[in-house]
């Protein structure tokens, strides 16, 4: 099973069949025979001007003074400074995407193919420009996340065939795999004290994403129930792990749930929140531990099975359910949330024109982000049940 990730592309997924849902942008997902998909479905063939030029001649283009190639100006990165959002990545070619930050808030991880056609792993401040490649090879990579002391990484790779979770030093050194065998494994998340891993396994018998959990000392391994993308609370009192997790099995209709671990055992399954018009998924938790951030996907059903029809946003709710609130302004696709402890929520979007990293200040959410979100129209959660 080869998982394609990337190009705007969370894994949305429906019994033990795997979707992509894409999107137009300037990066592509390779095809089956290497060459870029277009977003209009086709495959660039060797006379697309996407394909690798093979003579001087076609690479003999213009630059003007401002930097323009043929005169053709650059995509220009929009200002919502009145929200709070801000930019961090700026790409001409490939996407980023998995964006998290690290205790400090000074650092984040994510994945790029602005270098290749698969994604690796770069590390970069949160407030520069300059990037650190920390893998660099023909594997796909996905899902890194900081350990709660800043000093490893977590993330999955198909370095070994299969999608399997790695450990690393945040420099990228003494890299450990944590799971092996024919079951697909992703999404890893911290246990607030950095002893285990909560991660999905795409389950050989159940034909479901199943929800695991890793002791990083003595390697034991359980099954806690069904779900996908899995995020432990960093609050040290309670062992409380959010999840997404189907209505119906085979559906894209996700709702937002929280369990509860006593004695490696989950209790307290509770549905936190569902929306009669979105699919809710990504979930991630604030530093504290009081509120969760997450993605909907209005409309999810795909269109010729590619991409689904609606909006997507960012929104923050209470642990308990409570406070919904939209963050983001409905311009462009916003996607996979990741809570710094400053209290920003960063988060891939494309409404630059590529798939970069943003992210959105909280203060006010209540207020200005409340007007914000009641001028822009697309789907609510208001009529949730």
């Amino acid at each position: 099973m080869k998982l394609h990730h990337g190009k705007f592309a969370p894994l949305i997924l429906c019994g033990a069949a795997l979707f992509i849902w894409g999107c137009a942008g300037h990066s592509s997902p390779r095809g089956s025979a290497g060459a870029p998909v277009l977003s209009d479905g086709t495959t660039a063939g060797a006379d697309h001007p996407m394909s690798a030029p093979d003579s001087a001649d076609s690479m003999a283009t213009a630059v003007n003074v401002f930097g323009e190639f043929d005169g053709v100006q650059r995509t220009l990165a929009h200002a919502y400074g009145d929200a709070g959002f801000q930019q961090h990545t700026f790409l001409e070619e490939g996407y980023d995407n998995d964006v998290n930050v690290d205790p400090t808030g000074k650092w984040m991880v994510f994945t790029s193919t602005r270098h290749s056609e698969h994604p690796n792993i770069y590390l970069q401040r949160v407030d520069g420009m300059s990037v650190i490649q920390l893998t660099n090879d023909e594997a796909d990579y996905a899902y890194p996340t900081f350990s709660p002391d800043g000093r490893q990484i977590a993330f999955c790779s198909t370095r070994s065939g299969n999608w399997d979770i790695y450990l690393m030093d945040v420099d990228g050194k003494n890299v450990v795999q944590v799971t092996n065998g024919p079951m697909q494994h992703v999404h890893p998340s911290f246990s607030p004290d950095g002893t285990r891993l909560v991660y999905s396994s795409l389950g050989s018998k159940s034909g479901q994403w199943e929800l695991w959990t890793v002791d990083l000392n003595s390697g034991e391994k359980r099954m806690i129930g069904f779900g996908l993308f899995p995020s432990w609370s960093p609050a040290k009192g309670a062992d409380r792990i959010a999840f997404q997790r189907a209505r119906q099995r085979g559906s894209r209709w996700f709702s937002l749930w929280t369990l509860e671990l006593a004695d490696g055992e989950a209790r307290r399954v509770t549905e936190i929140a569902v929306s009669a018009n979105a699919a809710i998924v990504s979930p991630t938790w604030s530093s504290d531990g009081k509120q969760l951030a997450f993605a909907t996907i209005a409309e999810p059903t795909a269109t010729a099975g590619i991409k689904p029809a609606g909006q997507q946003d960012i929104w923050a709710v209470n642990a308990d359910g409570t406070n919904r609130r939209r963050l983001t302004d409905g311009i462009g696709m916003n996607l996979m949330p990741a809570w710094a402890s400053d209290g920003r929520v960063y988060f891939i979007s494309d409404r630059c024109g590529s798939e970069c990293i943003w992210s959105v200040k909280l203060e006010g959410s209540d207020g200005d982000k409340a007007k914000m979100a009641q001028k822009s129209t697309g789907q609510t959660l208001g009529d949730a049940n």
